[in-house]
């Protein structure tokens, strides 16, 4: 049996996964691990089964697109039991456990209001 290490860099990377913070704020130049960090932080949550969390990128292709959070998920959330479905507004991944993590895209200002009164723990914008 293979076993699967899932752990951050050392650096900026791991600060990011380890702060205690409600908001924290990671940016810094290409190649520095703010996509993966966003894919992992959910999951220390996901034996909780009204665990939700939604991740934003700009547009659904950014979602899709090469090295992006979907690529990024698809290397772990299937190791954990991760099921991807895949509706017209976002990637959806749910856990055995019931917990979400939602990928989706917030590209003109009105799509703001699509998530009015969402009870949603944690929320994730990759490029803020």
């Amino acid at each position: 049996m293979t076993v699967l290490e899932i752990r951050p860099q050392a650096g900026p990377q791991e600060q990011f996964l380890a702060s205690p913070a409600d908001i924290v704020i990671y940016g810094g130049a290409a190649g520095g691990g703010k996509t993966w960090g966003l894919i992992v932080e959910p999951l220390r949550h996901i034996h909780n089964p009204d665990f939700r969390a939604v991740i934003f990128r700009r547009t659904y292709p950014q979602i899709t697109n090469p090295g992006g959070l979907q690529d990024e998920a698809l290397r772990l959330y299937p190791h954990l039991g991760g099921e991807a479905t895949q509706p017209s507004s976002g990637i959806t991944w749910t856990f055995p456990s019931g917990a979400v993590v939602r990928f989706a895209h917030l590209q003109h200002d009105k799509h703001r209001l699509d998530w009015q009164g969402a009870q949603i723990p944690l929320i994730g914008f990759d490029e803020l």
